[in-house]
Formats: C-alpha cells, sequence, structure tokens
C-alpha cells in the first residue's frame, strides 16, 4: 500500500435557515492506494472517509461527503452562530492513529520513497486552517476552485 499525505483546500458558499455563509477550509487527509482501489481519510478534520476506484474519484467523494457534511449542518443550525460553532467543532475533529499515518508519509515523500506526478507539493508544515463567514453580500471574489497537494 502506498500512502499520500495530501494537504487540501475546499470553499463552499452555503444556504442556511436565513443566513449565507461561506466556509473555506484549508486540511489534511491521507490518500491509501490499497492495490484494488484509492481511500481518502480525514486527517483534519478527521471524521470522514471516501474511496474509489482511482485518486481522482477517491478525492471527489471526499468532497462530496464533506459537502454533504456542511449542507447538513446548516440545514439544522437555526442561526448563523450556531452553523459556526457546528462547524469549528466539525473542523477540530482530529483522527489521531491517521495523523500518525500521515506523518509517516510525509517522511516516505522526503525520503523520495514516494511521489505523485499528478500533485503539486507543498511543505507539509503549510498551515490548515478554517474560515466561516457570514455573508452581507456574495461577490465573484468567493468563487474558489477545490485544490489538493502533496505534502514534502
Amino acid at each position: 500500500m502506498t500512502h499520500y499525505p495530501l494537504l487540501y483546500g475546499l470553499s463552499h458558499l452555503l444556504a442556511g435557515n436565513g443566513f449565507f455563509a461561506r466556509v473555506s477550509l484549508s486540511g489534511r487527509a491521507l490518500l491509501v492506494d490499497e492495490g484494488d482501489g484509492f481511500w481518502m481519510y480525514g486527517v483534519k478534520p478527521g471524521a470522514i472517509a471516501a474511496g474509489g476506484a482511482t485518486p481522482g474519484e477517491a478525492q471527489a467523494e471526499f468532497r462530496q461527503i464533506y459537502t454533504s457534511v456542511l449542507f447538513d449542518i446548516a440545514a439544522e443550525a437555526e442561526r448563523f452562530e450556531d452553523f459556526k460553532a457546528q462547524v469549528e467543532q466539525f473542523f477540530s475533529l482530529e483522527d489521531e492513529a491517521t495523523a500518525a499515518e500521515w506523518e509517516a508519509a510525509v517522511a516516505e515523500v522526503r525520503q523520495g520513497r514516494v511521489d505523485a506526478d499528478w500533485l503539486s507539493k507543498r511543505k507539509a508544515e503549510s498551515r490548515i486552517e478554517l474560515k466561516v463567514e457570514l455573508l452581507e453580500r456574495a461577490v465573484p471574489a468567493f468563487n474558489a476552485l477545490d485544490e489538493a497537494e502533496l505534502a514534502a
């Protein structure tokens, strides 16, 4: 099995009960080549995992599950403040076992034993963060593409 430590960024505009919000996330995940398919495990946030036949399929499924979690939180929150608190709680979930595997995979990349030519590279120490913003007015600058990079 090959382990790929990923840094990823996701940004979503969401409608809640009486509010619009923007959620931007820089997180960590571990993409694992299982031989017969790929699985992507969240490190931070660590509460989600998804699989697919290819790395792209696993990543797409991971993004879809993440988005559906945000939709569920938005549907249940009565106010923006509740939504923000629940998203922050979700983001704070870290899978410690997967985090240790992620660190080991970073070492493999740094030693040249693992590479993923389909991904750009970024320092593993790059900041992970979450921004949950109440939108008064939507503007095109809020549009953002999802991204994934190999942590090195």
